[in-house]
């Protein structure tokens, strides 16, 4: 947890404090992208950003939660709350789902009232989801639940010791939730999404923590052990067999690239890695050699993109690995967006840019 915790710190501090060294990257007109627009009185924090719709949710240390237009950055809504803003919002249709610093949930309609408010666990900053009518996520002396949208009552909570372990982010596939979690050992619990019962339970000994994603072929789970070695693996969603696994030093951190039958991550040891999700075939590896990749990999019209902790702007063909351009940014680059067939790239400028 304290590592967790210094590597959040530090990654904060490199978005809002340091800059780029490269005087030409400081002009809005730049030789791949150009600013849409810049507003620094917004100072969010680049962990609380969420698009839906073509609104732009987030956060700032002001106690300020903000909805805006992302073309024009109008201001759609500011309230003031407690939302702890290094953990990112729900949005359900416009209504909002914000985790207090007291790990207080809160349920919003659109114009910032309140609906209805629980107790939550710790967890709760890592395992908040929802699935069509449901909210998901651990409650005070419950932990890990299922939480009727209407009234935040609790539905079942799990049967499992989910308050002293860390927990993440769940996936959902059919009627079941695979949640993660982690504290010595790394385990994976298969959940009946109707009652809460374990169907099935994996333990990884030999790792600490874990994360898990839907694809149509399989769950895919990835696992690290101090950040120094890794695997990640495929699982059979009814029976939680491995279909295919590969040693990798993955970065869990960043959401997997799942795109046209490849996964496409990131690595501890800066690379990005391309796979078959058939058989885990490795594609192709690009070497980022002394920079490492800082944000979720987006794909875009046959390409892929990320940012970088030398706050590069990578743009890379998704199926050869090729660089297409590598364009330098001031500030740090957070995930790019992708919105009615345009990307977008947010830094920690409070600033939106464009490709040209």
């Amino acid at each position: 947890m304290k590592i967790t915790k210094f590597l959040i710190f530090t990654f904060l501090v490199c978005l809002l404090s340091c800059k780029n060294d490269n005087k030409n990257a400081i002009d809005d007109n730049q030789k791949y992208v150009k600013l849409l627009w810049r507003n620094n009185q917004f100072e969010w924090i680049p962990t609380s950003l969420v698009v839906k719709n073509k609104i732009l949710y987030f956060g700032n240390l002001n106690r300020d939660f903000y909805a805006i237009n992302l073309e024009s950055a109008k201001v759609n809504l500011k309230i003031k709350t407690d939302y702890n803003p290094f953990y990112k919002p729900l949005i359900e249709h416009q209504n909002l789902l914000l985790t207090e610093y007291a790990n207080t949930l809160m349920y919003l309609d659109s114009a910032g009232k309140l609906k209805w408010k629980i107790n939550g666990e710790i967890n709760l900053r890592y395992d908040l989801s929802q699935d069509e009518n449901y909210f998901y996520g651990s409650v005070l002396g419950n932990g890990f639940s299922k939480i009727n949208k209407t009234n935040g009552k609790v539905i079942w909570f799990l049967p499992e010791n989910s308050i002293i372990t860390q927990t993440n982010q769940p996936a959902f596939f059919k009627n079941n939730i695979y949640l993660g979690l982690s504290e010595y050992n790394a385990n994976l619990l298969a959940i009946n999404n109707k009652n809460g019962e374990i169907i099935w339970k994996n333990e990884y000994k030999s790792f600490s923590k874990i994360t898990q994603v839907k694809t149509e072929k399989g769950l895919l789970v990835c696992l690290t052990k101090d950040y120094k070695s890794g695997k990640i693996l495929m699982l059979n969603y009814e029976s939680g067999n491995e279909i295919w696994s590969k040693s990798l030093n993955c970065n869990l951190y960043y959401e997997p690239c799942i795109i046209n039958g490849n996964i496409i991550l990131s690595t501890f040891d800066n690379k990005i890695f391309s796979f078959d999700i058939e058989n885990g075939k490795t594609n192709w590896t690009l070497d980022l050699r002394k920079d490492t990749a800082e944000t979720n990999i987006i794909n875009f019209k046959e390409n892929i993109y990320f940012g970088t902790m030398k706050r590069n702007l990578y743009s890379v063909n998704l199926k050869t690995g090729n660089t297409n351009f590598i364009q330098p940014f001031y500030y740090g680059i957070l995930n790019p967006i992708v919105e009615d067939n345009t990307i977008y790239f947010p830094t920690g400028g409070s600033e939106i840019w464009l490709l040209k």
